[in-house]
Protein backbone atom coordinates (compact mmCIF):
# COMPACT_ATOMS: atom_id res chain seq x y z
CA UNK A 1 0.00 0.00 0.00
CA UNK A 2 1.37 3.64 -0.76
CA UNK A 3 1.50 5.90 2.04
CA UNK A 4 1.54 9.65 2.51
CA UNK A 5 4.43 9.67 4.73
CA UNK A 6 6.13 7.86 1.11
CA UNK A 7 5.10 10.65 -0.88
CA UNK A 8 6.61 14.29 -1.82
CA UNK A 9 3.16 15.91 -0.62
CA UNK A 10 4.66 19.41 0.74
CA UNK A 11 7.46 21.38 1.46
CA UNK A 12 9.08 19.56 3.71
CA UNK A 13 9.19 16.12 2.13
CA UNK A 14 11.06 17.74 -1.13
CA UNK A 15 14.58 16.63 0.09
CA UNK A 16 16.10 16.57 -3.33
CA UNK A 17 14.38 20.59 -3.70
CA UNK A 18 13.28 19.27 -6.89
CA UNK A 19 9.90 21.40 -6.59
CA UNK A 20 11.00 24.39 -4.52
CA UNK A 21 14.18 25.37 -6.73
CA UNK A 22 11.54 25.56 -9.19
CA UNK A 23 9.51 28.19 -6.42
CA UNK A 24 12.21 29.76 -5.72
CA UNK A 25 12.52 32.01 -8.80
CA UNK A 26 8.74 32.68 -8.84
CA UNK A 27 8.95 34.39 -4.91
CA UNK A 28 13.29 34.40 -3.57
CA UNK A 29 12.61 36.27 -0.58
CA UNK A 30 9.56 33.50 0.85
CA UNK A 31 10.47 32.19 4.28
CA UNK A 32 10.93 28.35 4.64
CA UNK A 33 10.60 27.19 8.07
CA UNK A 34 13.29 24.60 9.04
CA UNK A 35 12.05 20.91 10.47
CA UNK A 36 12.59 21.94 14.19
CA UNK A 37 10.58 25.30 13.78
CA UNK A 38 7.55 22.89 11.97
CA UNK A 39 7.65 20.23 14.89
CA UNK A 40 6.57 23.02 17.16
CA UNK A 41 3.55 24.03 15.40
CA UNK A 42 0.16 23.27 16.93
CA UNK A 43 -2.17 21.17 14.97
CA UNK A 44 -4.06 23.74 14.08
CA UNK A 45 -1.53 25.30 12.02
CA UNK A 46 -1.51 22.82 9.11
CA UNK A 47 -3.80 22.46 6.33
CA UNK A 48 -3.54 18.62 7.05
CA UNK A 49 -3.46 16.59 9.90
CA UNK A 50 -3.21 12.64 9.15
CA UNK A 51 -3.77 9.99 11.18
CA UNK A 52 -1.81 6.51 10.03
CA UNK A 53 -2.76 3.59 10.21
CA UNK A 54 0.09 2.48 12.88
CA UNK A 55 -1.47 6.00 15.10
CA UNK A 56 1.41 8.40 14.31
CA UNK A 57 0.41 11.65 13.40
CA UNK A 58 1.68 13.75 10.32
CA UNK A 59 1.09 17.38 9.57
CA UNK A 60 1.06 18.47 5.98
CA UNK A 61 0.70 22.14 4.33
CA UNK A 62 1.80 24.73 7.12
CA UNK A 63 -0.51 27.66 7.09
CA UNK A 64 0.51 29.30 10.18
CA UNK A 65 1.96 32.74 8.27
CA UNK A 66 1.98 34.08 4.71
CA UNK A 67 5.01 32.58 3.21
CA UNK A 68 3.67 29.40 5.08
CA UNK A 69 0.45 29.89 3.12
CA UNK A 70 2.11 30.71 -0.32
CA UNK A 71 4.34 27.46 -0.04
CA UNK A 72 1.66 25.21 0.63
CA UNK A 73 -0.75 26.56 -2.04
CA UNK A 74 1.70 26.03 -4.51
CA UNK A 75 2.84 22.55 -3.47
CA UNK A 76 -0.75 21.26 -3.02
CA UNK A 77 -1.52 22.04 -6.34
CA UNK A 78 1.60 19.98 -7.68
CA UNK A 79 0.98 17.32 -5.01
CA UNK A 80 -2.44 16.95 -4.18
CA UNK A 81 -3.10 14.21 -7.43
CA UNK A 82 -1.15 11.85 -4.95
CA UNK A 83 -3.57 12.49 -2.20
CA UNK A 84 -6.60 10.39 -1.29
CA UNK A 85 -9.78 12.87 -2.31
CA UNK A 86 -10.75 13.49 0.92
CA UNK A 87 -7.61 14.28 2.70
CA UNK A 88 -7.04 16.73 -0.66
CA UNK A 89 -10.49 18.09 0.29
CA UNK A 90 -9.79 19.06 3.56
CA UNK A 91 -5.92 20.15 2.82
CA UNK A 92 -7.45 23.11 0.02
CA UNK A 93 -10.24 24.06 2.25
CA UNK A 94 -7.87 25.21 5.01
CA UNK A 95 -5.43 26.38 2.31
CA UNK A 96 -7.86 28.97 0.98
CA UNK A 97 -8.79 29.64 4.64
CA UNK A 98 -5.55 30.82 5.25
CA UNK A 99 -5.58 32.43 1.64
CA UNK A 100 -8.17 34.64 2.93
CA UNK A 101 -6.59 35.56 5.98
CA UNK A 102 -3.46 36.37 4.42
CA UNK A 103 -5.07 38.13 1.16
CA UNK A 104 -3.42 35.76 -0.78
CA UNK A 105 -5.67 34.58 -3.63
CA UNK A 106 -5.97 30.98 -3.77
CA UNK A 107 -4.11 28.55 -6.82
CA UNK A 108 -6.83 27.21 -9.45
CA UNK A 109 -6.41 23.69 -7.84
CA UNK A 110 -6.75 24.97 -3.89
CA UNK A 111 -10.52 26.95 -5.45
CA UNK A 112 -11.48 23.67 -7.33
CA UNK A 113 -10.82 20.97 -4.65
CA UNK A 114 -11.81 23.22 -1.14
CA UNK A 115 -14.88 21.61 0.70
CA UNK A 116 -16.22 22.47 3.32
CA UNK A 117 -14.62 20.24 6.58
CA UNK A 118 -15.26 20.61 10.06
CA UNK A 119 -11.54 19.94 11.29
CA UNK A 120 -7.97 19.33 9.40
CA UNK A 121 -7.58 16.25 10.70
CA UNK A 122 -7.56 12.91 8.40
CA UNK A 123 -7.63 8.90 9.18
CA UNK A 124 -5.38 7.05 6.66
CA UNK A 125 -7.43 4.19 5.29
CA UNK A 126 -6.11 1.22 3.27
CA UNK A 127 -5.69 1.31 -0.48
CA UNK A 128 -6.79 5.00 -0.10
CA UNK A 129 -3.42 6.81 -1.64
CA UNK A 130 -2.80 6.65 -5.50
CA UNK A 131 0.45 7.34 -7.28
CA UNK A 132 0.65 10.85 -8.84
CA UNK A 133 -1.64 11.07 -12.15
CA UNK A 134 1.39 12.89 -14.17
CA UNK A 135 4.24 11.11 -15.25
CA UNK A 136 7.36 12.55 -14.68
CA UNK A 137 10.57 11.86 -16.54
CA UNK A 138 14.06 11.48 -14.32
CA UNK A 139 15.09 15.06 -12.75
CA UNK A 140 18.87 14.81 -14.02
CA UNK A 141 18.86 17.81 -11.49
CA UNK A 142 18.60 15.94 -8.90
CA UNK A 143 22.35 14.61 -9.74
CA UNK A 144 23.74 18.22 -9.02
CA UNK A 145 21.92 18.29 -5.94
CA UNK A 146 23.23 14.88 -5.14
CA UNK A 147 26.73 16.17 -5.88
CA UNK A 148 25.96 19.55 -3.75
CA UNK A 149 25.33 16.75 -0.83
CA UNK A 150 28.38 14.89 -1.13
CA UNK A 151 31.05 18.00 -1.58
CA UNK A 152 29.47 20.12 1.05
CA UNK A 153 28.65 18.06 4.36
CA UNK A 154 26.91 21.57 6.01
CA UNK A 155 24.60 21.83 2.92
CA UNK A 156 24.20 17.35 3.64
CA UNK A 157 22.80 18.40 7.46
CA UNK A 158 20.67 21.11 6.32
CA UNK A 159 18.85 19.07 3.52
CA UNK A 160 19.06 16.03 5.68
CA UNK A 161 17.60 17.02 9.11
CA UNK A 162 15.35 14.41 10.58
CA UNK A 163 16.10 10.48 10.39
CA UNK A 164 13.15 10.64 8.10
CA UNK A 165 14.68 12.73 5.34
CA UNK A 166 17.79 10.65 5.96
CA UNK A 167 15.74 7.25 5.11
CA UNK A 168 14.63 9.22 1.92
CA UNK A 169 17.72 10.09 0.52
CA UNK A 170 18.64 6.53 1.26
CA UNK A 171 15.82 5.36 -0.53
CA UNK A 172 16.76 7.46 -3.73
CA UNK A 173 20.02 6.42 -3.98
CA UNK A 174 19.39 2.73 -4.06
CA UNK A 175 16.53 3.32 -6.81
CA UNK A 176 18.98 5.94 -8.49
CA UNK A 177 22.24 5.26 -7.70
CA UNK A 178 22.94 2.87 -11.44
CA UNK A 179 22.45 6.25 -13.05
CA UNK A 180 24.19 8.72 -11.07
CA UNK A 181 27.73 9.38 -12.33
CA UNK A 182 29.86 6.96 -10.71
CA UNK A 183 32.59 10.01 -8.47
CA UNK A 184 29.28 10.95 -6.93
CA UNK A 185 28.09 7.82 -5.75
CA UNK A 186 30.56 7.53 -2.68
CA UNK A 187 30.51 11.10 -1.50
CA UNK A 188 26.76 11.12 -1.47
CA UNK A 189 26.51 7.87 0.25
CA UNK A 190 29.07 8.98 2.70
CA UNK A 191 26.99 11.71 3.62
CA UNK A 192 23.59 9.68 4.14
CA UNK A 193 25.86 7.38 6.28
CA UNK A 194 27.84 10.47 8.38
CA UNK A 195 24.15 11.85 8.91
CA UNK A 196 22.58 8.73 9.95
CA UNK A 197 25.11 8.52 12.67
CA UNK A 198 24.92 11.69 13.68
CA UNK A 199 21.23 11.55 14.46
CA UNK A 200 21.44 7.96 16.25
CA UNK A 201 20.48 5.68 13.52
CA UNK A 202 21.90 2.71 12.77
CA UNK A 203 24.57 2.23 10.16
CA UNK A 204 22.66 2.18 6.44
CA UNK A 205 23.08 -0.85 5.05
CA UNK A 206 21.82 -2.27 1.22
CA UNK A 207 23.41 0.27 -1.45
CA UNK A 208 24.34 2.67 0.76
CA UNK A 209 26.42 0.53 2.97
CA UNK A 210 27.85 -0.86 -0.45
CA UNK A 211 29.36 2.32 -1.22
CA UNK A 212 29.93 4.11 2.22
CA UNK A 213 32.55 2.22 4.06
CA UNK A 214 35.89 2.69 6.18
CA UNK A 215 36.84 -1.30 5.40
CA UNK A 216 38.79 -3.24 2.83
CA UNK A 217 36.47 -6.13 0.94
CA UNK A 218 38.63 -9.25 1.65
CA UNK A 219 37.94 -9.47 -2.67
CA UNK A 220 40.38 -6.25 -3.16
CA UNK A 221 43.25 -8.72 -4.36
CA UNK A 222 40.58 -10.66 -6.52
CA UNK A 223 39.29 -7.84 -7.94
CA UNK A 224 42.93 -6.25 -8.99
CA UNK A 225 43.69 -9.99 -10.83
CA UNK A 226 40.51 -10.15 -12.00
CA UNK A 227 41.35 -6.97 -14.26
CA UNK A 228 45.00 -7.69 -15.04
CA UNK A 229 43.48 -10.93 -16.63
CA UNK A 230 41.76 -8.86 -19.12
CA UNK A 231 44.64 -7.10 -20.46
CA UNK A 232 46.52 -7.25 -23.28
CA UNK A 233 49.82 -9.22 -23.24
CA UNK A 234 51.64 -5.79 -24.21
CA UNK A 235 49.75 -3.55 -21.51
CA UNK A 236 52.65 -3.68 -19.43
CA UNK A 237 52.12 0.27 -18.37
CA UNK A 238 48.16 -0.79 -16.64
CA UNK A 239 49.81 -4.05 -15.51
CA UNK A 240 52.62 -2.51 -13.22
CA UNK A 241 49.80 0.03 -12.26
CA UNK A 242 47.65 -2.20 -10.46
CA UNK A 243 50.11 -4.01 -9.14
CA UNK A 244 51.89 -1.29 -7.38
CA UNK A 245 48.64 -0.11 -6.33
CA UNK A 246 47.87 -3.47 -4.73
CA UNK A 247 50.85 -3.37 -2.73
CA UNK A 248 50.22 0.28 -1.68
CA UNK A 249 47.17 -0.44 -0.35
CA UNK A 250 47.87 -0.83 3.34
CA UNK A 251 49.08 2.28 3.29
CA UNK A 252 45.99 4.54 1.50
CA UNK A 253 42.49 4.69 2.81
CA UNK A 254 39.88 2.53 1.00
CA UNK A 255 38.27 6.29 -0.31
CA UNK A 256 41.69 6.77 -2.14
CA UNK A 257 42.82 3.76 -3.22
CA UNK A 258 38.99 3.25 -4.88
CA UNK A 259 39.70 6.45 -6.75
CA UNK A 260 42.86 5.28 -7.45
CA UNK A 261 41.63 2.13 -8.94
CA UNK A 262 38.86 4.54 -11.11
CA UNK A 263 41.91 6.06 -13.08
CA UNK A 264 43.54 3.34 -13.53
CA UNK A 265 40.61 1.36 -15.03
CA UNK A 266 39.25 4.12 -17.35
CA UNK A 267 43.59 4.51 -18.54
CA UNK A 268 43.39 0.79 -19.31
CA UNK A 269 40.29 1.17 -21.02
CA UNK A 270 38.36 -1.26 -18.43
CA UNK A 271 35.44 0.70 -17.24
CA UNK A 272 33.46 -0.49 -19.75
CA UNK A 273 32.97 -3.62 -18.59
CA UNK A 274 31.45 -2.31 -15.00
CA UNK A 275 28.58 -4.30 -13.87
CA UNK A 276 29.45 -6.92 -16.43
CA UNK A 277 32.56 -8.96 -16.04
CA UNK A 278 33.88 -6.42 -13.04
CA UNK A 279 32.40 -4.02 -10.40
CA UNK A 280 33.36 -0.94 -10.37
CA UNK A 281 36.22 0.53 -7.86
CA UNK A 282 33.93 1.97 -5.11
CA UNK A 283 32.22 -1.93 -4.66
CA UNK A 284 35.26 -3.82 -5.76
CA UNK A 285 37.01 -1.90 -2.79
CA UNK A 286 34.51 -1.95 -0.13
CA UNK A 287 31.52 -2.98 -1.78
CA UNK A 288 31.02 -6.51 -0.27
CA UNK A 289 28.58 -7.47 2.22
CA UNK A 290 29.64 -9.68 5.60
CA UNK A 291 29.10 -13.03 4.37
CA UNK A 292 29.10 -15.38 7.55
CA UNK A 293 30.54 -18.29 5.15
CA UNK A 294 33.49 -16.54 3.99
CA UNK A 295 36.01 -18.33 3.28
CA UNK A 296 34.94 -21.77 2.40
CA UNK A 297 30.99 -21.59 1.10
CA UNK A 298 30.69 -18.72 -1.86
CA UNK A 299 27.03 -17.40 -2.36
CA UNK A 300 25.62 -16.48 -5.83
CA UNK A 301 21.86 -15.79 -6.73
CA UNK A 302 20.31 -19.13 -6.18
CA UNK A 303 23.07 -21.59 -4.82
CA UNK A 304 25.86 -21.88 -3.44
CA UNK A 305 29.60 -23.49 -4.63
CA UNK A 306 31.95 -24.56 -2.05
CA UNK A 307 35.71 -24.28 -2.52
CA UNK A 308 36.41 -27.73 -3.93
CA UNK A 309 33.53 -27.16 -6.19
CA UNK A 310 35.27 -23.92 -7.58
CA UNK A 311 38.76 -25.62 -7.56
CA UNK A 312 36.76 -28.61 -9.97
CA UNK A 313 35.26 -26.47 -12.05
CA UNK A 314 38.72 -23.89 -12.60
CA UNK A 315 40.65 -26.66 -13.81
CA UNK A 316 37.75 -29.11 -15.51
CA UNK A 317 35.81 -26.31 -17.38
CA UNK A 318 39.25 -24.19 -18.19
CA UNK A 319 37.57 -24.01 -22.40
CA UNK A 320 34.69 -23.32 -21.45
CA UNK A 321 35.14 -20.32 -19.08
CA UNK A 322 37.71 -18.82 -21.53
CA UNK A 323 35.16 -18.65 -24.35
CA UNK A 324 32.49 -17.16 -22.31
CA UNK A 325 35.69 -14.42 -20.27
CA UNK A 326 38.67 -15.25 -22.25
CA UNK A 327 42.01 -17.16 -21.92
CA UNK A 328 43.27 -14.68 -19.71
CA UNK A 329 40.71 -14.97 -17.04
CA UNK A 330 40.30 -18.32 -17.49
CA UNK A 331 44.01 -18.77 -16.75
CA UNK A 332 44.16 -16.38 -13.72
CA UNK A 333 40.65 -18.38 -12.32
CA UNK A 334 42.59 -21.62 -12.50
CA UNK A 335 45.21 -19.56 -10.23
CA UNK A 336 43.02 -18.16 -7.80
CA UNK A 337 39.66 -19.82 -7.99
CA UNK A 338 37.93 -18.54 -5.18
CA UNK A 339 39.67 -14.57 -5.14
CA UNK A 340 38.60 -14.62 -8.78
CA UNK A 341 34.87 -15.96 -8.60
CA UNK A 342 34.43 -13.54 -5.38
CA UNK A 343 35.54 -10.80 -7.82
CA UNK A 344 32.77 -11.47 -9.80
CA UNK A 345 29.29 -9.58 -10.01
CA UNK A 346 26.13 -11.48 -9.28
CA UNK A 347 25.54 -12.04 -13.20
CA UNK A 348 29.38 -13.87 -13.62
CA UNK A 349 29.16 -15.45 -11.06
CA UNK A 350 25.55 -16.94 -12.15
CA UNK A 351 27.17 -17.94 -15.35
CA UNK A 352 29.92 -19.47 -13.10
CA UNK A 353 27.25 -21.66 -11.81
CA UNK A 354 25.76 -22.97 -14.79
CA UNK A 355 28.95 -23.93 -16.72
CA UNK A 356 29.36 -25.85 -13.31
CA UNK A 357 25.67 -27.50 -13.71
CA UNK A 358 26.53 -28.35 -17.06
CA UNK A 359 24.16 -26.17 -18.01
CA UNK A 360 25.78 -24.27 -20.70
Amino acid sequence: MLKIANQVVDAYDDVGHEQLRKLAAERPDCYLRTADECAVLPDHAFALSVITKKASKLNKFPIATADDTWLSSRFFDMNYPRLPKEAAEKAAFFIKKACARFALKPTEAVEAMAKEAASNVYFEADNALKPATVHREVDLSKFAEAQKIGDNYTHAQYVMATPSHVKVAAQYFDDMHGKMPLEVRHKYATAIQTRAHELGMPVQGGVVGKYASDHYSGQVDGHLRSRVSLLHDGNTEARGAYEKLGMAKKAMAPREFAQALHGIDKMANLSRYYGGILQDPYLATFGQEPDRYAGWRHKTASSMLEMDDLQKLAIGAHKKIATYFGSHMADEFKKHPVEIFESLPMDAKQLMVQIAEGNL
